[in-house]
């Protein structure tokens, strides 16, 4: 029997767009993605349980320790092509450094940057760009890491599993990842805050102060929680009643 394709991305979301996307290719496409982002929190150091539940912890979503646990003891061989979607974010770079590490074999890679689409202009740095319609066209960037870049992304995997610090951005021109303290936004947010502004023009906000990172608006809004938490802001605006 012919072995199956299994296509890679970094989260629920973007297996959603994937998924509508290739079902024009395909009646089933395999789309496996990993359930924590790698941009924050602790990263483990190897795959023990131990190291997992650290990482789990780091983001609050014990729940999902089967299929995290699941997805790093995949035995990926099982399949003909391993195809990782990523753009220029550091949470989809780390999952492409992280795959390095849990494929042996061939691994492959749709770098979304390639893709220039109807609009020439448009940049395509991150999956949360893309729509369903263009997938069917950048699965034909599929290609396959040779064994330099693959090294070089395993090695990418073990700097930055090493990494103390709770964030890690990437510069949406560079792709540069780079890490920052827990505090790095926090001057900011008091500002905003100490306006009065309404909470999701706090969010934007940081998000237009921080406009060359890629910074996801679920982590600002964490950030946000902890402050009030910790008795350091007041959040005198409506809340998202939708984020914990």
């Amino acid at each position: 029997m012919k072995k199956k394709t299994l296509h890679v991305v970094s989260s629920l979301c973007i297996k959603g767009t994937l998924k509508m996307g290739l079902c024009k290719l395909e009646q089933k496409p395999e789309i496996a993605y990993l359930p924590i982002d790698l941009s924050f929190g602790y990263i483990p150091k190897d795959f023990s349980d131990k190291e997992l539940c650290f990482a789990l912890a780091s983001h609050g979503h014990m729940e999902v320790f089967d299929q995290l646990k699941k997805f790093v003891t995949t035995d990926y061989s099982q399949y003909e092509k391993v195809i990782v979607w990523h753009g220029l974010s550091a949470s989809e770079l780390l999952l492409l450094y992280l795959m390095s590490v849990l494929v042996e074999g061939e691994l492959y890679h749709v770098d979304i940057r390639d893709y220039k689409g109807k609009d020439p202009s448009r940049l395509y740095s991150d999956m949360g760009y893309v729509c369903p319609g263009d997938i069917s066209d950048m699965i034909s960037l599929a290609k396959q890491l040779n064994f330099n870049a693959k090294e070089y992304c395993r090695e990418q995997w073990y700097k930055w599993a090493s990494s103390t610090t709770p964030y890690r951005f990437s510069n949406i021109h560079t792709g540069v990842i780079e890490e920052y303290p827990e505090d790095f936004m926090d001057d900011s947010i008091k500002e905003y805050v100490q306006k009065k502004s309404s909470f999701n023009r706090v969010v934007g906000k940081i998000m237009m102060k921080y406009h060359d990172l890629f910074i996801p608006d679920s982590i600002i809004v964490r950030r946000l929680y902890q402050l009030r938490d910790d008795g350091e802001i007041e959040l005198y605006c409506r809340e998202r009643k939708n984020i914990q």
